[in-house]
């Protein structure tokens, strides 16, 4: 019994288009973790089934990808599968509007049953949700022990459990999870090691020994684009300098905005000295993927800022056209040789997408099944591997990946051909290691994570956000502007328009502009998350 809702939120949709019309018309990853295992009462729990016998109905609201492949989820192989274990029918929503469609949707009714989304699409974020009633906390499910196997987990991971719980103790959702084991650093520089060999450099592992490679890569390799990067990400050159451009945490537990100290400078002047020297691709900021990958293919750059699986995976098929070509991963780059660099690049072990409960749900119980099932021993080998015989095969007592995700008969891509069957990378499990790795189709790929990893650095990313909601509110109020004035005038420094001389002021607007309560802010989140 599998129905499609698109009859029931046709209405809600068409309302959100009209709306969205209106409004544009108006603007012109292991280490094995104890787990409860699955067993009958999470198969067969209780309000299993409805009144008439019939498997309980649950309404889905879910991120994914694989729109190419299936017009309705429901026909997917790795909901299919879940929906048997779980013994319940699921309906999918169309989850194509994103944030906007979902926005619409929350506190009315209407709010699916099961929601699995990323933090930034929920409207607010999903510890807003919780805030506003429109999504119920997991705590009581799981005294009742209706979601087993995700608290046997929280159980043996104090540190993951204290990121998953807001400061009130409260669970909002069941998150991705990185096991202990799984690697933290899935981006970084990469370099024409060719290049390297035949100018005669090493590695280069300093900012200077950097600025070097690329005058000669300008001078001798015809670059015109020496150094080039995608999506506006330049944050490992301002991390050399041993901050962040926004909050982040100090070795002492201290909040800090890094576009207002010193550093920052420093990071500026560099970045306008190698624009005006010509080696700073002056499309970096701006560009889109096919115009960097064109730069990639025609030799125009040789040191590229990118992530493990969608540019050095693309640039390595690349290079099987162009056998010179090869790229190896660089080391992050310091200001002196043997410093360590002093900002963790790692992501925090939980992901920013998870599934949540709605207060609309017609079935709570059934909702945890779903949600706990990915958390236990079958689950999890579902989720990170997919279908035994199809996806992979048990050899030693390990799972591996066949030729139908390694090498898919119809061309998919690693990730593509495994989420057919498994969760992948936008749904809530237990990530392990082996997955990671086994998804990567080259050894270059499985390299860059030990050159990229930081495990001891002690600038630190902020945690996931917990404030409360009158903070939120404030701090949005500031920081908007602010990041708005931070985006346009570091441009305008690198690219020579504003003076380096200017940069006093710069800091003192910002200032003006109220950022050290905004700073207050995250250090009194920050204080109460130590506190948990």
């Amino acid at each position: 019994m599998r129905k499609n809702l698109r009859n029931r939120i046709c209405s809600v949709t068409l309302a959100g288009a009209m709306l969205l019309s209106t409004v544009l018309t108006g603007c012109g990853g292991s280490g094995e973790a104890p787990a409860a295992s699955h067993n009958k009462e999470t198969e067969a729990g209780s309000g299993q089934t409805a009144e008439d016998g019939e498997k309980p109905v649950l309404s889905v609201w879910a991120y994914w990808t694989n729109g190419d492949l299936y017009s309705d989820q429901g026909d997917w192989e790795y909901w299919q599968a879940i929906e048997e274990a779980c013994n319940v029918d699921l309906e999918f929503l169309d989850s194509t509007g994103g944030k906007d469609a979902l926005s619409l949707l929350a506190g009315t009714d209407d709010l699916p049953d099961i929601i699995i989304e990323y933090d930034t699409t929920f409207p607010g974020g999903v510890q807003k949700m919780l805030l506003d009633g429109s999504i119920i906390s997991l705590n009581d499910l799981m005294d009742k022990g209706k979601l087993p196997n995700f608290k046997a987990y929280l159980e043996s991971d104090p540190e993951v459990d204290k990121l998953c719980k807001n400061n009130e103790g409260l669970y909002a959702w069941t998150p991705m999870i990185r096991k202990p084991d799984s690697p933290l650093v899935f981006n970084g520089n990469m370099i024409r090691q060719d290049w390297l060999d035949e100018l005669g450099f090493d590695l280069p592992e300093t900012v200077q020994e950097m600025e070097d490679v690329l005058v000669a890569f300008k001078e001798q390799k015809g670059c015109d684009a020496a150094f080039s990067f995608i999506y506006g990400n330049y944050n490992i050159m301002v991390n050399s300098f041993g901050i962040r451009e926004g909050m982040y945490v100090d070795a002492e537990n201290k909040v800090h905005f890094g576009a207002v100290e010193e550093e920052y400078l420093d990071f500026l002047t560099l970045f306008n000295r190698w624009m005006n020297m010509g080696i700073l691709d002056p499309d970096a900021f701006t560009q889109d993927a096919d115009a960097f990958f064109a730069k990639i293919a025609g030799e125009r750059t040789g040191l590229v800022w990118g992530y493990t699986g969608g540019t050095l995976g693309k640039i390595q098929t690349m290079q099987e056209e162009n056998k010179e070509m090869n790229y190896q991963p660089a080391p992050n780059p310091v200001l002196n040789k043997g410093d360590q660099f002093l900002v963790d690049q790692s992501s925090y072990r939980i992901n920013n997408i998870g599934g949540v409960i709605s207060a609309a749900c017609s079935n709570p119980e059934a909702a945890a099944r779903v949600l706990d099932y990915t958390y236990g021993e079958e689950g999890n080998m579902l989720a990170n591997y997919g279908k035994e015989g199809v996806t992979y095969e048990m050899v030693d007592g390990k799972p591996v990946f066949t030729d139908f995700v390694l090498h898919n008969p119809d061309g998919l891509s690693i990730e593509k051909a495994l989420s057919v069957y498994a969760g992948c990378n936008n749904k809530p499990f237990l990530v392990e290691k082996d997955y990671m790795l086994g998804g990567y189709a080259y050894e270059v790929q499985k390299k860059s994570l030990e050159v990229w990893a930081t495990p001891d650095a002690p600038i630190k990313d902020m945690p996931p956000q917990t404030m409360t909601n009158e903070e939120v509110q404030e701090y949005n109020s500031i920081m908007t502007d602010i990041q708005t004035y931070l985006d346009e005038f570091k441009l305008k420094f690198i690219l020579g328009t504003e003076p380096l001389e200017n940069f006093p002021q710069f800091v003192e607007n910002i200032k003006n502009m109220n950022i050290d309560r905004a700073i207050a802010i995250r250090q009194a989140e920050y204080d109460r998350y130590l506190a948990r």
